[in-house]
């Protein structure tokens, strides 16, 4: 994922999602990045958990179990829903479902090596 940060533009008329929007969201510290393989999102990490490591990259062997992200339209803020992502050993664990995606099922993503469900 590319690390910079990227705010709701002020033309933007954004959602609020538990009462805040993105950039509210990165002033009270969390990290917000147009994902590479979806630059119509906004994804935001909350503070002290970040972004996921990528493979290949210092921190991927020690990285979390899971990660929680709020997601939003880029091109107005509006709130979509929150991504929960599972390492591939935690996922096959138990392979969770994931009502609101096709087939009721966590996606694997390889480029960042982790389980998604959107719940929107």
């Amino acid at each position: 994922m590319i690390a910079g940060l990227v705010a709701a533009g002020s033309a933007a008329v954004p959602a609020k999602a538990d009462g805040v929007t993105p950039a509210q969201l990165e002033q009270a510290g969390w990290t917000c990045i147009r994902p590479h393989l979806d630059p119509t999102l906004l994804l935001c990490a909350p503070p002290g958990v970040g972004l996921p490591p990528l493979p290949g990259t210092p921190g991927f062997a020690d990285r979390a179990p899971s990660y929680e992200f709020m997601v939003f339209e880029f091109a107005t803020g509006a709130f979509i829903g929150h991504d929960h992502l599972l390492r591939p050993d935690i996922y096959e664990q138990g392979k969770p479902p994931c009502p609101q995606q096709p087939g009721g099922q966590y996606i694997y993503n390889p480029r960042n090596d982790l389980w998604s469900c959107l719940r929107t």
